[in-house]
C-alpha cells in the first residue's frame, strides 16, 4: 500500500492524517494510537485552504514563469525514496505552539508506506490504516481505523504538496552547490516577493515595517529529492500561538535517505 500524493490529498480532504511505518522483510512487534493535539485545525487548513492558498497565490504570480524541472519534481522524488528520516520545526507565527519542539521520525515508502514519529511527549506508528501510541514500553492500538495523526498535518510529504507546487517553485533560482546534512546538493533561493502565501498562512506579520522573508531549498544532486527547506523572517510580531518568538522559521530536514536502518517494526496488538 504505497502512499502517493493522491492518497495524501484524500486524507487531507478528510482533515486527517495517516502516519505509517514499515512492513519490511523482517517485521516484529510494537504499537500506538493518537489524535494529534492541535492537528485537526491545522489539518483542515492543510487540506482545503492550504492547497488553494498556495496554488492560487503562487499561480497568480507565476503565470509566465516555469519552474526548473529539478525543483518541480523534487516532491515526487522524495516520495520515490525507499525511506528517510525527517524533522519539521516551526518558530513564530500562529501555529508554532502546535508544533512544539517539532515533529520527527522515519518514513518508509516501500514495500508499503509507514511512518513512526515523535511529537511532544508521544511516539506514534501508523500503517495500513491502523495507528498505535507508545505507553511506557508497550503500544496501544487505536480502536478507530484511519485515525488522523500529526504526521498528516506536518509530515514532509504533506508540507511539500501544500507549499512547494510547481507554481511556487518557479520563483526559486540556483545559488550554487553545497553539502547539507552530509549530502551534496544544489542550493536554490526564492524571490522574497513570492513568499506572501507562506507567511500569510502561518500567521506571520512584521513587528515594524515590512516583512523580509527568505526561502531556501537544497536538492540532492543524486536522487533529486529535497534535503532541507527553510523559510524565515526576522522581526515578526508576537501573536497568539507563536510561543513568544519574534523570529519566524519553517524548517524541514531530510536525512538518511534509503538507509538500511530505516526499519519500522509493526506493533503487536
Amino acid at each position: 500500500m504505497t502512499r502517493n500524493i493522491g492518497r495524501i490529498t484524500r486524507l487531507r480532504m478528510l482533515g486527517a492524517g495517516a502516519a505509517a511505518l514499515l512492513l519490511a522483510a523482517s517485521l516484529t512487534a510494537c504499537g500506538s494510537s493518537a489524535a494529534t493535539p492541535g492537528a485537526s485545525g491545522a489539518t483542515n487548513r492543510a487540506s482545503g485552504s492550504h492547497g488553494t492558498v498556495a496554488t492560487q497565490a503562487a499561480a497568480s504570480h507565476a503565470a509566465q514563469r516555469t519552474a526548473d524541472p529539478i525543483l518541480a519534481n523534487a516532491p515526487a522524488k522524495l516520495d520515490a525514496q525507499t525511506s528517510y528520516k525527517f524533522k519539521f520545526t516551526l518558530k513564530g507565527g500562529s501555529y508554532a505552539s502546535s508544533v512544539g519542539a517539532g515533529v520527527a521520525g522515519t518514513v518508509v515508502n516501500k514495500p508499503s508506506f509507514a511512518v513512526q514519529f515523535t511529537y511532544v511527549d508521544q511516539e506514534i506508528i501508523e500503517i495500513h490504516g491502523k495507528n498505535w501510541t507508545k505507553n511506557g514500553s508497550s503500544w496501544t492500538l487505536s480502536p478507530y481505523p484511519d485515525l488522523p495523526t500529526t504526521y498528516d498535518s506536518y509530515g514532509p510529504a504533506i508540507l511539500f504538496a501544500h507549499y512547494f507546487t510547481a507554481s511556487s517553485a518557479a520563483y526559486y533560482t540556483s545559488a550554487g552547490d553545497e553539502t547539507v546534512n552530509g549530502v551534496p546538493t544544489t542550493h536554490y533561493k526564492a524571490d522574497p516577493t513570492s513568499l506572501t502565501y507562506m507567511t500569510n498562512y502561518w500567521g506571520v506579520t512584521a513587528a515594524s515595517g515590512q516583512l523580509a522573508p527568505t526561502a531556501d531549498i537544497w536538492i540532492a544532486k543524486s536522487g533529486g529529492y529535497p534535503v532541507r527547506w527553510k523559510v524565515a523572517a526576522p522581526n515578526v510580531k508576537v501573536v497568539p500561538g507563536s510561543g513568544g518568538s519574534t523570529v519566524f522559521e519553517f524548517l524541514v530536514d531530510i536525512t538518511k535517505a534509503n538507509d538500511a536502518g530505516n526499519v519500522i517494526h509493526v506493533p503487536a496488538s
